[in-house]
């Protein structure tokens, strides 16, 4: 009897895992032939001198040593490595200082504000980095025609012509793209710690700021975790904002990776090295993932 009731139960399970199989196999069969074959056939070109039309010519290692001894390739990595750290400040701890400060301050008109951080995401990249071209335009630029009307005509510049501040221009339109997607989610993590914590922490003579560092950072740690492996994630494969706003110029002053890969493979046409540029950017967004996600796990378990 139990020897049947085992077999049985094999065969219900058996039963449920193809049946589980059948409704993942759309899911998995897109991802392999849109991601995993992508990403394979991008390191098998790396080892490859190809311009996308012509016969594939076979070179080892001679891309990844171009790669290492390529200034425009470094640059690119410090700028995707700024973008990285400003997201982390200006990105995620605002948008969590915002998200408390709407969630427990202004929670009656939190709706109003939150619908105003999200306008950003709901328009697309694309038509953000117009806006912000006009925004930045040295003629009629609302900047600079702010900056006249203040009688403060010589700060009045091309901030997307200028190699100072192309780049720094471009990070600040990314950080205001960006933050009400980080606002929205930490809403959603703070609006789930029961009311007893933050009683218990009132109780206890915890004012608002007590209360941001003791109690709520704490307790959505694990949210934070995510949402820092997010932000670290999509800094490194950054494109459309760059490419409208200035393409990588001044003088490859704002190229990022993303922009650099792209002006390699389609203007230059040399897709083998493209290839190279783009493998090693997925092991950098792999490796800066680990980092993230090991040194917030191990926050964790010294905090648990």
């Amino acid at each position: 009897m139990a020897t049947i009731q085992i077999q049985m139960k094999k065969k219900r399970v058996r039963r449920e895992n193809q049946t589980a199989l059948t409704y993942l196999a759309p899911a998995l069969i897109f991802l392999i032939v849109f991601m995993v074959y992508p990403l394979i056939y991008s390191g098998i070109l790396s080892f490859f001198k190809w311009t996308g039309v012509s016969a594939k010519v076979f070179i080892g290692f001679e891309n990844f040593q171009r790669l290492f001894t390529d200034n425009y390739f470094w640059r690119a990595l410090v700028n995707n490595i700024s973008v990285a750290v400003s997201a982390l400040i200006f990105q995620v701890f605002i948008a969590l200082v915002i998200a408390f400060v709407l969630v427990r301050v202004m929670d009656k008109v939190s709706k109003v504000y939150l619908f105003i951080f999200l306008i950003p995401m709901v328009v697309s990249e694309i038509c953000i980095g117009l806006l912000w071209g006009f925004i930045y335009n040295p003629y009629f630029g609302l900047i600079n025609a702010a900056l006249r009307g203040l009688g403060l005509e010589s700060l009045a510049i091309g901030w997307l012509g200028e190699s100072a501040t192309a780049f720094p221009a471009v990070i600040n339109a990314m950080n205001f793209t960006y933050l009400g997607l980080y606002v929205l989610l930490f809403v959603n993590s703070i609006q789930d710690v029961p009311e007893d914590i933050f009683d218990a922490a009132k109780i206890d003579g915890a004012g608002g700021i007590r209360t941001f560092f003791n109690v709520v950072i704490p307790v959505i740690r694990e949210s934070i975790g995510s949402t820092m492996l997010l932000a670290v994630i999509s800094s490194f494969k950054t494109f459309s904002l760059v490419f409208v706003l200035t393409n990588g110029g001044p003088n490859h002053r704002s190229e990022v990776l993303s922009t650099y890969l792209y002006k390699m493979g389609f203007n230059s046409f040399q897709m083998g090295y493209a290839s190279t540029i783009g493998f090693v950017q997925m092991l950098l967004m792999a490796l800066a993932g680990f980092i993230v996600l090991y040194s917030t796990s191990r926050k964790n378990k010294e905090l648990a």
